[in-house]
Order: C-alpha cells, then structure tokens, then sequence
C-alpha cells in the first residue's frame, strides 16, 4: 500500500469505525423515505427481495431492506446477508492492478507476453490497459454456451483460471481495434496480479483492500470464513426454463464463484459497496493520477445501453436513467442476482442497491426511486 493511502486508512478508521467496527456516521434524516422506496419498488416491480444502501459524505448514511430470501420458510432478507455481486467485483481487481502500477511492479503497458504464456484465442500484444477497459478484443468465456452447461452440470466444483481461458471464443478484433466487455480480461489480470505479487489474489485483496478500508462484511468469493458463518441471501433463477424463479439457495455455487474469479472475486453487502464506492472515487485509494485514469472513458461502448464509457474496471452510467447526472460506479449480473454500484461525484453520493433474482425493471427503478430522495434534500 502506498503511504498515502496507509495514512488515508488511519484517518478514516478514526472518522467510520468504533473499536467493535459500529459505524459512527449518523443516520440520514430520510431514512423512512427511502425505506418506503424499496417498499414500494419491489412490490410494484414483483421483485423477491433488496439490500439498499446510500452514503452521503458529511451528511449520513442509510441501508434497508425489502423482500424475502427463502420463500419456502419466508425468511425475509437482512442487512447481514451477503451477495454475490458479480462484475462490481471488478472495480476491486481493477485497484489492485492500479496500486502494482503505481508500485512499479507492473506497467499498464505491458503485454501478456511479458507475464502469461500463449493461450488459444488470447492475442500476446493485448497490454494491461486494454484488459482494464475491454479493448483488447478478448472474447467473454460466458459467451460460449458450453460454458453454462459446465457450470450447472457440476455446480460444486472449483474451477481455475486455465479451466475458463478453455472457453473462450475466437477474438472480437485486434488489441485496440475497438470495445467488448469480456470478463476473460479480468481472468488474465487476476493471474498476473497473482504473478507479479507472488501471492494469491485473495490474499491481496484482504491485505491492501478489505482489512486497511474496513470493509468487514465484504469476502473473496470462495472466502470459507463467510461461507461458515455468514448468511448468504438465497439467488432465484429459472434454471428449468418454466418460466418460474427456482431457489437456488440450496445449490452449490463453488462453481459460479471459483469461474468467475478475478471477474467477480468478492461478497459484499450493500452497506460496505457504497463504503467502498466512497473510499475508490473519493480519491482515497488510489494516487490522483491513478484515478483520473479509472476515469478516462472509452466511447462508445456498444451493446451496453447503461454505459455511455467505459474506464480502467469503472464504468461511465452518466445518462437519463438519474437525469443526466454524472455517475460513476459498475453493474453486475450473475443467475439469481443482479448488483448496481453507483456514486455520484458532484454530489458525492454512493448508492448501492442488491437484488437477488434478476428483475431488471425492479433494480432500475429502485436505483432512480433511491435517488429521487437523495436528490430531493441536497
């Protein structure tokens, strides 16, 4: 960790956190207003259940929550239970990558040669950079339908990186030759973060992310601390194609999580997302420069209606769906879940809402429902 960011870290722990992790931030004035969104949204949208969070910096914060986790027993969804949520993961990657530059113990222009062998379909000239924001050409491994046939014929085994590069199609377009969200990018940069460190990607995400920022109730995927005693919010999904939503709270997702990797390598809660959302674009993690380039957007971005550009693992939501203002943050989608991150710079607002089946109209709505309050009291 670079010295700016260790003494960022002594400063905010003394501003968040109590000695048994209580955050000392008070409670927004408008909390019931904002309760009674998610209420409203998920009951209107016919979505199963939400964890919400906002985060005002200098005014207060909120988390709530709506719905249900297990139909059958109608256990309903707490603030403690953990999401998966997916490719918002990479916006961790995506700073632990940004904290090697700046270290100097890797450059964003180098290329996989420098670091990885030959893979099949994988050009060796794509650099760092381009994996960053999608503009190496990579194909998504989720892409090829043999790849979810794999992961819902063994839902318990644990999958490693060489295991998903084995599916990934042929090239969209040479190294720069124009955009293509691929998760695979994220693959190959969870190995060279592992060989450049010489440690697991796990293990850097605790030491320079998770412990230094507080972000106590946010876990690697595969984290068997959370997995023993945390409570995971039950995913729907229809996995019969019978158009109904099946729990899959009682199926394995070793399979889902190990695959996904470096792609989507945390559980969070929505509390924490929007605590984390502070830390990343307040410019509190990374060095200045580092963060104006997370923020140097691609464009277009096509294919991708909520993006108006893409940056190094942190995408450009400006658009109508908050009103024209500027947003920052990620989306991510995964069977049973669905995750929106979101901050706000000229406001300094993060937003973080979690659903668990994949209702886009409910997520959407209660996104713009959670911001119409925030806006209103500004």
């Amino acid at each position: 960790m670079n010295s700016k960011s260790l003494f960022i870290s002594v400063v905010l722990s003394s501003l968040f956190v109590m000695g048994d992790g209580a955050t000392t931030l008070q409670k927004l004035p408008w909390s019931e207003e904002l309760q009674e969104v998610l209420d409203r949204g998920l009951k209107t949208s016919g979505g199963t259940g939400v964890s919400a969070a906002v985060l005002v910096a200098g005014t207060g914060e909120w988390a709530g929550v709506s719905g249900i986790s297990d139909v059958k027993t109608a256990e309903c969804i707490t603030p403690e239970m953990l999401f998966d949520v997916a490719s918002v993961g990479k916006t961790f990657t995506a700073a632990l990558a940004l904290q090697l530059a700046e270290e100097g113990k890797l450059s964003l222009d180098d290329s996989l040669h420098k670091w990885l062998p030959d893979f099949p379909h994988i050009s060796r000239t794509a650099t760092v950079r381009q994996l960053l924001n999608h503009t190496s050409g990579i194909s998504h491994f989720s892409k090829n339908p043999r790849y979810w046939s794999a992961v819902f014929a063994t839902p318990d085994s644990l999958w490693t990186p060489l295991d998903v590069l084995a599916f990934v199609p042929e090239p969209r377009f040479p190294p720069g030759g124009g955009w293509h969200y691929s998760s695979t990018n994220y693959i190959l940069l969870g190995m060279i973060i592992e060989k450049a460190t010489g440690s697991a990607l796990s293990e850097q995400l605790r030491s320079r992310i998770l412990i230094p920022w507080r972000l106590k109730n946010t876990f690697p995927s595969l984290d068997s601390t959370a997995s023993k005693s945390r409570v995971f919010a039950h995913p729907h999904f229809d996995l019969d194609g019978d158009g109904k939503l099946d729990d899959m709270g009682s199926l394995s997702r070793n399979s889902l999580f190990s695959s996904g990797w470096a792609a989507g390598p945390v559980v969070s809660t929505a509390e924490d997302l929007t605590r984390w959302a502070e830390c990343l674009y307040g410019d509190h993690v990374l060095q200045k420069e580092s963060l104006q380039q997370m923020t140097d957007f691609y464009r277009p971005t096509p294919g991708e209606p909520f993006l108006s550009g893409y940056g190094l693992g942190t995408a450009d939501l400006t658009g109508e769906l908050l009103g024209g203002e500027k947003v920052w943050g990620h989306l991510g989608w995964q069977p049973g879940s669905m995750t929106a991150m979101l901050y706000l710079p000229t406001h300094s607002v993060s937003i973080a809402v979690l659903i668990n089946d994949n209702n886009e109209a409910c997520i959407t709505s209660l996104v713009v429902g959670l911001w119409g309050v925030v806006k209103k009291h500004l």
